[in-house]
């Protein structure tokens, strides 16, 4: 089994190298690995633009766990990715996605939740395939989920519905994985509750300078960083993976400076640029290097624009696009002077050049006949500022994993199964055989008593899944039972099986709900 420090090497490999910086919206992610065993999870998230100006937010889990259930998330979130680009409709993506599910082992029943923001209307669709539904923080605090339609987890034979709302400026949606919410001593509806409190209390907490050691800055920042960590500081087991977007009341400032093309300008350049790069775009990882970048730049226009003793200005423009292109131009009003390795220039040039993605040396039209650059130079650099997506180290205490009871399943009749214990996944080719034996491989009607589970793990939930679909082609049912506002009836919720629901003993204060 991998050491924990490769553990978390081997996640991070497979996940985004880093979230979008955008003018209209604050991207923030984190992650906690499982505790049980430190074993490589499958749940993923990704955050990526699309054409338009749209932005894609996304979390997933596929079943099982190990490596294998890591390299099929990453298929996954790149299929994905690839498809929410290029195909314009969300539900017409996610019905590709469906069918590649379907036609790959590894990710029958992988559950997903995505949505699509227009930064600039506000406009959200989102859907949900088998995983819990999106949360929204006003600015005030109050939360609310977002209803709509619910599909099956992908390639399980379910048609994906997509619904619309609106993100008002200054809200957050969340995105995040069942982990979050599967905590001991907590009913379903209570781990929902406790995640909507803290998730509006975190987010409302009192924006924190930079870099500061007490916390995040921003409110996607604090929502991802302290509901993971709170509510897992009780207990889990499974990962935990919270990835929020939070609409900006305005979008970011443009800089815009027009500074006297003498050394001593340089210093401002810096500063100015340091403070519009921390209020636009904090935490980013680049960023020290793009202030190098433009001081190169702006030394080489003050150097060499102008001849000594004349009198000039050197412009300098930032601001990020619709596209995450974050575009810096620096501007002079005198000559250019073609770099000459005699007079070893160029130099800063060249090394702005290596550091930029997009690099570009301009001049505004002039006379016919005039040498180049007699009117003026723009050079212009543009680079993708991203910022990082946390992986923590697992924290709080173990959820009672080790301490769970054994899976047992016991046939009391042919067509009959009663479940106790975890169905996790080191039990589950043992559930699997339970079930088949009991049905004679499908060929036989099943009704499978799980009111005596104590947890139902999502390689339990793709199980059951390839039961039902062994049943349909022989024309036999699958019935299932559990306890009603229980975390197995949940598990079931979320998947779209139906159960015969059964109240929980009046011992634990639950209500009843009808049946499924």
């Amino acid at each position: 089994m991998p050491e924990p420090d490769a553990v978390t090497k081997l996640q991070s490999a497979l996940l985004p190298a880093g979230l979008p910086v955008l003018p209209r919206v604050r991207i923030a992610a984190r992650q906690l690995p499982g505790l049980a065993d430190q074993a490589i999870g499958g749940d993923w998230f990704d955050a990526t633009v699309l054409p338009g100006g749209l932005v894609a937010l996304m979390v997933g889990e596929v079943p099982g766990g190990g490596l294998a259930a890591s390299v099929a998330a990453g298929q996954l979130r790149a299929v994905l990715s690839d498809l929410l680009a290029t195909v314009p409709d969300l539900a017409e993506a996610l019905a590709h996605a469906d069918g590649f599910a379907a036609r790959t082992p590894a990710l029958t029943a992988a559950t997903v939740a995505v949505a699509v923001l227009d930064p600039a209307s506000g406009t959200l669709w989102h859907a949900v395939c088998g995983h819990p539904a999106p949360l929204v923080i006003a600015p005030g605090g109050r939360a609310r989920f977002l209803d709509g339609d619910r599909s099956c987890p992908l390639g399980t034979g379910s048609a994906p519905g997509v619904t619309v709302t609106t993100l008002e400026p200054g809200e957050l949606v969340a995105l995040y994985s069942d982990g979050l919410t599967a905590r001991p001593g907590r009913t379903p509806a209570q781990a929902i509750g406790d995640l909507a409190h803290v998730a509006a209390r975190a987010a409302a907490i009192p924006a924190l300078p930079v870099g500061s050691p007490a916390g995040p800055a921003g409110p996607a920042d604090r929502l991802c960083q302290l509901t993971a960590e709170l509510l897992a500081s009780g207990g889990y087991a499974d990962d935990v993976t919270v990835l929020a977007a939070q609409r900006l009341p305005r979008p970011a400032p443009e800089l815009h400076l027009e500074l006297p093309a003498r050394v001593e300008s340089l210093g401002e350049a810096r500063r100015m640029f340091g403070d519009w790069l921390a209020e636009v775009a904090p935490l980013a990882d680049g960023k020290d290097a793009l202030q190098l970048a433009l001081s190169e730049i702006v030394v080489n226009a003050i150097e060499h624009a102008y001849p000594p003793g004349d009198a000039g200005s050197v412009g300098i423009y930032a601001g990020i696009g619709e596209d995450g292109l974050l575009e810096c131009r620096v501007t002079d009003h005198g000559r250019w002077r073609e770099p000459s390795q005699e007079e070893d220039r160029g130099n800063g040039l060249m090394l702005a050049s290596y550091i930029a993605a997009e690099f570009a040396v301009s001049h505004p039209p002039q006379p016919a006949g005039q040498p180049r650059g007699s009117r003026g130079t723009v050079v212009t650099l543009r680079c993708r500022l991203l910022r990082p997506t946390l992986l923590g180290p697992a924290v709080g205490a173990r959820s009672g994993a080790d301490t769970w009871p054994p899976l047992r399943a016991e046939i009391p009749a042919l067509g009959q199964v009663v479940v106790r214990g975890q169905a996790g996944d080191g039990s589950a080719e043992q559930f699997a055989g339970r079930l088949l034996s009991a049905c004679l491989g499908g060929t036989i009607a099943l009704t499978v008593d799980l009111t005596g589970v104590t947890g139902l793990s999502s390689t339990a939930i793709r199980i059951l899944f390839l039961v039902r679909d062994r049943l349909a082609a022989h024309r036999q049912d699958l019935v299932l039972v559990a306890e009603q506002e229980s975390p197995v009836g949940a598990a079931l919720d979320l998947a779209c099986l139906r159960y015969m629901g059964k109240p929980r003993p009046l011992a634990t204060g639950q209500g009843s709900r009808g049946a499924q």
